[in-house]
């Protein structure tokens, strides 16, 4: 008894939104004190800095296999790995294109949510000239918070690609779907944070 009440008060601790908000916050301060002010390129060595930082809480094996859905069961372990490598490095070339978000707009985060076990991190920015909502809906694992899915204007990232990743498998099984992936993975995401690009 003893045991289970001390497992409830860890998890709620660990729960604690702010907590969620501000590593979002550390995040997004660390990509613009990377890179370089308005009007100057920034390096190749600072863009993949800005990207690391940009993607370090994302759980990709996560939302690949949300993403999946019934064909992430069926799949051998090694097909897993070759996947989930592909996702990555797609979704890791896309996030380039936002870079300049993150010099060019202020950000402003509303209060956090707790749905259930996760955490709902909502943001606003102009983005184009354009109003722009971006939410992270996150987890506390192990080594920190980790980003199970991203909300672009009420548009989740995962159903965007589970319906995608859907109709390439039905037409050209897994290994097409991979190959796609791999494909596409240095083309930036059309529109930067305001869409999300899956494999077409």
């Amino acid at each position: 008894m003893r045991v289970a009440l001390i497992a409830v008060l860890v998890g709620a601790a660990s729960m604690n939104p702010s907590a969620a908000t501000q590593a979002i916050q550390k995040r997004d301060a660390a990509i613009r004190a990377v890179l370089p002010p308005m009007g100057q390129s920034p390096t190749e060595a600072q863009k993949t800095q800005a990207q690391s930082l940009l993607t370090q809480f994302i759980d990709f094996q996560g939302m690949a296999e949300a993403a999946l859905g019934k064909h992430w069961k069926q799949m051998s372990p090694a097909k897993r790995k070759e996947l989930v490598d592909a996702f990555t490095t797609r979704l890791k070339a896309a996030t380039l294109s936002q870079l300049d978000f993150y010099r060019s707009t202020q950000i402003a985060y509303a209060p956090a949510v707790v749905q259930g076990d996760r955490v709902k991190v909502p943001t606003s920015m102009v983005v184009q000239g354009e109003p722009t909502q971006v939410a992270y809906v996150m987890k506390p694992g192990k080594d920190g918070w980790q980003i199970e899915d991203i909300v672009i204007d009420e548009v989740s990232t995962i159903d965007n690609y589970r319906s995608s990743f859907a109709r390439v498998i039905n037409k050209e099984g897994v290994d097409g779907l991979i190959a796609r992936l791999e494909k596409r993975r240095t083309t930036p995401a059309d529109g930067g944070a305001r869409k999300v690009a899956p494999a077409k």
